[in-house]
């Protein structure tokens, strides 16, 4: 469905203080022109491939206990759980660009206030429902300080998962229950999950990671026993013509017209370099009915982590930045769904400093009290949208002399011929703004969420979530941020870890909303009596 192209100032007036593509590309065509942007010749060109077809057996179904907390575990069962999230690698894909430092594209964000003492904000939260402190208090027993939280709704009808839990509120937030990730699938759950509810088929799907395979699964999302009858399919790394002994993690989940669309990386045993980027088309109907499935998949060994993009109708499109000039250049994905091939665009944009894993990236506070929370980070692909006939994509950059602090980079194509119109950026002198999700809205707005902290002088800022709206090319400067956080997050690795990606999500109900899952360290830093990682669930509008 096509987006509105109406301006984004044109329908909210003076309350928004944006800025436009139009001043982008003021910025960014010299630049562009010194790294080879892609002119009108090049629009057209593209490369192609043939997917390939397979079949698999019919689901198992399953009827899940619904309790009133969830599991609480072991202080083994935490330590392979710790060491199962730690062993999430990336790969050595593509050259790094050479990139001098860069003046920032677009004003930086207004400083963060616990009120909003009048000042008129992009977004506006209808609800911000707590996942109760009494429910998740015991610390990482019962979750996760990298808790990668995602969430989708039928109406009052919430699923939200994170690490390590499932919950679900019948009553738009206001009371929740809980699911047992661990057991309802069978054994060695850990630990990346990600949802979305279908409107079509009525259906919640339900992507989650285990030791040696994924599994997919649906349930009804009405009625009160909704999120309990459930049709469980596992995907081993055969399900995309490899080997069995490799694994799979940091998988990305998007609901097409026909299709639920996974990508995953695939890692070869005890390695931490990925070897390959696999994306599985599934027929959704064939699913819900938990029925045997034809399906189609494809490889690719030279681009790591594909974004799929929130949006998508009767074509699939995805985005990937790491595999050829990681910092200058970008790769657009378009996959027809009555077609076996699928093409993608080779794209310059304007350069920014590629980031990798403890690279030198700093979010902490200027005095060190607030850590560096996105040490753990890199500029992988986290967020995209179809829009306005635009396709956006959103990464973590690494700070430079024009950004005190790393900072979130969006980079917009045309979806007609997949030409680079331009880039933006989130960013902040006061701190970091990291992990954005992205999804549009019927009015053609985009929603985002996103994790923020730092702070300079004697101000600190723990890291918490914030939501925004903004047009399909435009970046709005005075987000409503909704959840401040308390303390510090715990280490990975021998690093801080915040997480690897939030959700966002158009809210089916009400399709002008979005609904987003959200959490921040509260009642002190990692490991302190008292302390835990609170997940919120929010709906918001533009």
């Amino acid at each position: 469905m096509r987006r509105s192209t109406r301006s984004a100032l044109g329908r909210f007036g003076p309350r928004l203080r944006r800025w436009s593509v139009g001043a982008v590309l003021l910025l960014v065509i010299p630049v562009g022109v010194q790294a080879g942007v892609a002119g009108p010749a090049a629009a057209a060109a593209s490369s192609h491939a043939d997917s390939v077809r397979a079949r698999q057996g019919a689901g198992d179904r399953v009827t899940a206990e619904v309790l009133d907390a969830p599991p609480r575990r072991t202080a083994a069962e935490l330590e392979q759980l710790n060491r199962l999230l730690d062993r999430e690698g990336t790969g050595p894909k593509g050259a790094t660009a050479s990139v001098p430092d860069q003046e920032p594209l677009g004003p930086g964000l207004a400083v963060p206030k616990k009120t909003d003492e009048a000042r008129p904000l992009a977004a506006t939260v209808l609800r911000d429902s707590t996942i109760p402190a009494s429910a998740v208090a015991g610390g990482a027993s019962y979750v996760s300080s990298t808790q990668e939280p995602s969430t989708d709704a039928n109406g009052p009808n919430i699923f939200q998962v994170g690490n390590w839990y499932a919950s679900r509120s019948l009553d738009s937030g206001a009371t929740w229950t809980y699911l047992n990730p661990f057991t309802l699938f069978g054994s060695g759950f850990c630990c990346d999950q990600v949802t979305q509810y279908d409107a079509a088929t009525g259906q919640q799907f339900w992507l989650l990671q285990y030791d040696d395979h994924l599994t997919i699964a649906n349930a009804p999302a009405s009625g009160s026993g909704a999120f309990t009858n459930w049709c469980s399919y596992e995907i081993t790394p055969s399900w995309l013509g490899l080997a069995d002994d490799n694994s799979l993690d940091y998988n990305d989940l998007t609901i097409t017209n026909g299709n639920v669309n996974i990508s995953t990386n695939v890692y070869p045993p005890g390695g931490t370099s990925a070897i390959a980027t696999g994306l599985l088309r599934l027929p959704k109907e064939a699913m819900s009915a938990c029925a045997p499935i034809s399906y189609n998949y494809l490889t690719h060994t030279d681009d790591f982590t594909f974004k799929l993009t929130p949006g998508s109708t009767d074509t699939l499109y995805w985005g990937s930045n790491w595999g050829q000039s990681n910092g200058a250049s970008f790769r657009v994905f378009a996959w027809p769904e009555n077609s076996d091939t699928y093409a993608w665009w080779d794209r310059a944009v304007a350069p920014y400093v590629f980031m990798y894993r403890d690279d030198g990236q700093n979010c902490a506070s200027s005095d060190g009290v607030v850590t560096n929370w996105c040490q753990f980070a890199d500029s992988r692909v986290l967020g995209a949208y179809r829009a306005g006939g635009v396709l956006g994509f959103s990464f973590n950059a690494k700070q430079d002399a024009g950004h005190p602090f790393p900072y979130t980079r969006i980079v917009w194509f045309n979806e007609s011929d997949k030409a680079y119109v331009g880039s933006g950026d989130q960013w902040a002198d006061w701190g970091g703004i990291q992990y954005m999700s992205l999804a549009s809205n019927s009015l053609g707005q985009v929603g985002s969420e996103f994790a923020w902290g730092g702070g300079t002088g004697g101000t600190h800022y723990y890291p918490g979530s914030a939501v925004n709206s903004s047009g399909p090319t435009t970046i709005a400067i005075d987000p409503n941020y909704y959840l401040w956080g308390e303390g510090n997050t715990c280490l990975s690795g021998g690093i801080p870890r915040w997480g690897d990606y939030l959700t966002v999500r158009t809210y089916q109900t009400d399709p002008t909303t979005w609904i987003a899952g959200g959490y921040a360290i509260k009642g002190g830093n990692c490991g302190a009596t008292g302390a835990y990682s609170e997940p919120h669930n929010v709906l918001f509008s533009g």
